[in-house]
């Protein structure tokens, strides 16, 4: 998406660029699969939508916030951010964030080899092998090819979703209905709207994984107007696909056929023509690509910033090359573990681990931008 000059467009533009790459690099982690809203939200039944409505408001803030830094500060990649944020700790948030950029690669890795095998009935390992080969290559294209393939994946999927979700809905209102008017919240009987609430907010630290990703986009934001309607705009779209997926979700609550599934996307869709299936599996592929793009791209320009700063040179193509390579692959093993337990473990810890890294420092440091009074500049950093 070429954000250049002064028009209307391409003001439009410029706000959108940051929302549209945390959509579409959270999209595939977060969402791509549907078991990430059960775990979160979903297994709540009625009261679920108390997860939805946390994520949106509190997602916004941070993400202002996190923009309105690197925008006054320009901290365009995560190290110079984590440095000014918790200065010669920034260390830990590397400590984190690798080893949860890897556990994203698995559930990637291993949502495409069932997505594929159960779509196109290919072998499980030739759809790992496939986002493989295709996030190496999109990744190591650069950071203009990956905003245009992310953008573009981005809303072809959100225009998926909402068809997807009509579909489901329609066919599964009656349930969907009953669900709301008992209020079931049978797989969680114990638990009440706060406890949903919590879950939410706990899950929007998964966008500290994202963020990164995002932070060379935020060049093209101006203002601190500009950097609160992007994050208005990316708390928005991160939960338009959560809630579609939801209520399709509760046309089903609380089946163990869908609630029990690795990809219950797949399980909801099945009784809806082939080809719609087919359509789920490309769109879904993309995304999945997308994520693993973003996450990669922010690793190199981690490794990159850090070299510069040693005073010595940036990576050669075949380095590059490398850390690609070795990263997804590690997460193609580890996607043996499977998608229900990396989701439901490892997105939990990693999400409260960079909420504490990242979330509580940079609300401390950057708060004061949500002062009505806060000054519209401030010190550009060295």
């Amino acid at each position: 998406m070429s954000i250049a000059g002064d028009g209307i467009v391409e003001g439009s533009a410029r706000i959108f660029v940051p929302a549209l790459m945390f959509q579409a690099v959270a999209i595939g982690g977060a969402y791509a699969t549907g078991r990430e809203i059960i775990e979160f939200g979903a297994v709540f039944g009625a009261l679920g939508w108390g997860a939805g409505v946390a994520m949106a408001v509190v997602g916004a803030v941070l993400s202002y916030l996190v923009y309105e830094t690197a925008r006054r500060y320009r901290l365009f990649d995560y190290s110079a951010m984590t440095r000014h944020l918790i200065g010669r700790f920034s260390w830990l948030f590397d400590v984190i964030y690798i080893p949860f950029a890897i556990a994203i690669f698995a559930v990637l890795s291993s949502a495409t080899g069932n997505i594929l095998r159960d779509t196109l009935g290919l072998d499980y390992w030739v759809g790992v092998t496939a986002i493989v080969v295709v996030s190496a290559v999109v990744t190591l294209q650069g950071t203009d090819v990956i905003e245009k393939f992310n953008g573009i994946g981005t809303i072809l999927l959100m225009a998926g979703y909402v068809v997807f979700s009509i579909l489901v809905i329609a066919t599964h209102w009656d349930n969907l209905v009953r669900v709301f008017s008992a209020m079931d919240h049978s797989l969680r009987p114990d638990a009440g709207i706060g406890d949903a609430l919590l879950v939410g907010a706990i899950y929007v630290g998964l966008g500290f994984v994202v963020y990164p990703s995002t932070l060379m986009t935020v060049r093209h934001l101006r203002s601190r107007r500009d950097a609160a309607a992007a994050g208005i705009l990316t708390g928005s779209l991160f939960v338009v696909p959560w809630f579609l997926t939801f209520f399709a979700l509760m046309g089903f609550y609380p089946s163990p056929v869908v609630f029990d599934a690795p990809v219950p996307w797949l399980v909801m869709l099945q009784e809806h023509p082939g080809f719609i299936v087919l359509i789920y599996g490309v769109l879904v592929g993309w995304t999945l690509v997308a994520t693993a793009v973003g996450i990669l791209q922010s690793i190199i320009i981690r490794v990159d910033q850090t070299l510069i700063e040693t005073g010595r040179p940036t990576l050669a193509f075949a380095q590059k090359s490398a850390i690609t390579l070795v990263s997804l692959l590690v997460g193609a093993l580890l996607a043996q573990i499977g998608i229900i337990h990396l989701i439901a473990i490892g997105y939990l810890i990693g999400a409260i681990a960079l909420l504490v890294v990242f979330g509580l420092p940079l609300v401390v440091r950057s708060g004061k931008f949500l002062l009505p009074g806060a000054r519209e500049t401030g010190e550009i950093a060295s």
